[in-house]
């Protein structure tokens, strides 16, 4: 069987890349006829995921995960394992479709005038699947058990850098201190609570951590180490029971292994960024859920150099970047076209911004605004300020591991050249290009970020990081006392109205020319039916409304 899937590494890491290249134009266009026609092919098969069939209980579905150091979900590092895991322990505060904290085991919550003391109020009717209530004891507990036991590499830990302390005030409630007001702290509730009565005094020493117990769809019925683990669907507190009967899930050594299992039939699902998605005899039977990522793309500038410290020249190139041209050919498709670092899925989105279509004479007005012309008919842009003369000559870095960002630097620089630039593409391997962003040797660079659910932008805007993160070493008083607003903002209104007002300086300032965020796609059999809405931190989010369907 051909492969269906090809494989390359997604972005993991803040400008990390996959590794891909393409050597001849001639595989460059090959290759994008053939991204066209799987994007066609996603697309119907989209479609069809919307067929009415009737309801079927029962069945199984085959996961996969890495092998399993511990199966307490405060103590796992692993990501793999913590996506399995979310099947049997539920969050003390969810995301929802938009990204908003929603209550799970947390009803409600207010924070005091001063913005850094939550109170929270529990449920009082979730039950561990052992029959005990689960109560404000369980949090506390669970709150310990992160800030006291788990390894700094456990997936929840950085949770608690942003609580000083918590209390508990009632059976099922507690009051929470956070560090300060910020506006991302109901962020740092979205993990998973475990039992303090089943776990006992000394968790780390606990022989319950390889046998979950936890009040989610789905309970822990056994676990064969280096082979599968075996989950059942029970009685949930939430209101509703999975139509799946069970969850088959094997040990996996890596994605190639994934990968194998998925084409061979042995397993269900399987997560892909839509550019390693190929073809095969076999596409008919495959579906596609597609959902949103927090991997965001951009063109950033050297603010150092005095050219684009001039708006005009950064409008023009923001009006030359083809961001549906890059959409359609480079993500095909599959992704979200921004004119801000905030996710255009998120509640506190503002999408009444200035925009920067795409145009060519708007382009040439900006510059000529600016002085910049083709005195010499050469065809290359020239200006002559205080006796001295310049060249419009833009240099574009970006890493040579990153096709993505390859191709926005080709596509850029071309749009660059018919306006009169000339332009030079500077390929590197990733060290130097992470050097050369040190060191502000470069013009524009093609970068990117994988954000972290809670929101914050002030690593990459923010004045105080322009020898950190800020590569782009913009500075502005203005932008700086918006992020600070935007940050301390806590309630739901005051968060809203801040990060509007941040989203239209950021477009109006153009410190970086926004492109898109990447969609991903969860690919399952053709069995895998129901409404499957998958999100970013949790691909199983609705899972009890899926169930399984066989043809006879």
């Amino acid at each position: 069987m051909k492969k269906i899937i090809l494989i390359c590494t997604t972005l993991l890491l803040v400008l990390a890349g996959c590794r891909k290249e393409l050597n001849e134009n001639q595989t460059e266009q090959t290759e994008q006829t053939e991204q066209q026609q799987i994007s066609e092919q996603i697309q119907h098969q989209s479609n069809e995921i919307t067929e009415n069939l009737p309801i079927q209980e029962g069945g199984t579905l085959s996961l996969s995960m890495r092998n399993a150091e511990t199966l307490n979900p405060l103590l796992n590092q692993d990501a793999s394992v913590d996506t399995i895991l979310k099947l049997i322990y539920m969050p003390l505060i969810k995301l929802d479709q938009n990204h908003k904290p929603s209550p799970c085991i947390a009803q409600s919550w207010s924070f005091d005038e001063g913005g850094t003391v939550l109170s929270l109020n529990l449920r009082n009717d979730i039950y561990w699947q052992n029959g005990t209530n689960l109560t404000a004891d369980d949090v506390i507990y669970s709150f310990n058990t992160l800030s006291r036991a788990a390894d700094a590499n456990a997936v929840y830990k950085d949770c608690m850098n942003y609580i000083r302390s918590y209390t508990k005030t009632s059976d099922y409630s507690i009051n929470i201190t956070f560090q300060q007001n910020f506006s991302g702290n109901l962020y740092a509730l979205l993990m998973p609570i475990i039992s303090s009565e089943y776990y006992g005094s000394n968790v780390t020493k606990s022989d319950k951590n390889m046998i979950p117990m936890g009040n989610g769809y789905f309970e822990f019925e056994n676990y064969v180490p280096a082979k599968e683990m075996l989950l059942k669907k029970c009685v949930s507190s939430f209101g509703t029971t999975a139509h799946i009967d069970n969850i088959r899930v094997n040990i996996s050594a890596d994605k190639d292994t994934d990968l194998y299992s998925f084409e061979q039939g042995l397993t269900d699902l399987l997560i892909m960024n839509t550019s390693d998605i190929g073809k095969s005899d076999n596409d008919s039977k495959i579906k596609y859920y597609e959902y949103t990522t927090n991997y965001y793309d951009f063109v950033g500038f050297n603010f150092s150099k005095s050219l684009f410290q001039d708006s005009n020249v950064r409008k023009a190139i923001a009006h030359i970047t083809p961001k549906q041209s890059i959409l359609e050919s480079v993500y095909l498709g599959r992704g979200h076209i921004t004119e801000s670092p905030v996710n255009p899925t998120y509640w506190f989105y503002e999408p009444e911004v200035t925009t920067y279509d795409f145009n060519l004479r708007q382009a040439s007005d900006y510059l000529e605004a600016s002085n910049w012309k083709d005195t010499n008919e050469d065809g290359i842009l020239d200006r002559t300020t205080n006796e001295l003369s310049e060249t419009f000559h833009i240099s574009i870095l970006y890493n040579t591991e990153n096709e993505i960002r390859k191709q926005i630097a080709i596509r850029l620089g071309d749009e660059l050249r018919g306006i009169g630039a000339s332009v030079s593409l500077d390929g590197q391997p990733y060290d130097v290009y992470a050097q050369k962003l040190q060191s502000g040797d470069f013009d524009l660079f093609i970068g990117g970020w994988h954000f972290s659910v809670i929101p914050n932008y002030s690593f990459m805007l923010h004045s105080a990081q322009v020898n950190a993160a800020n590569y782009a070493r913009y500075q502005n008083g203005d932008m700086d006392a918006l992020l600070g607003i935007a940050y301390n903002s806590v309630k739901e209104e005051d968060i809203k109205a801040a990060y509007s007002n941040l989203q239209k300086k950021i477009a109006e300032e153009l410190p970086y020319i926004s492109i898109a965020f990447r969609n991903f796609i969860l690919l399952s059999s053709e069995k895998v039916h129901g409404d499957v809405k998958p999100l970013e931190n949790n691909v199983f989010d609705n899972i009890n409304e899926w169930f399984l369907y066989q043809k006879e």
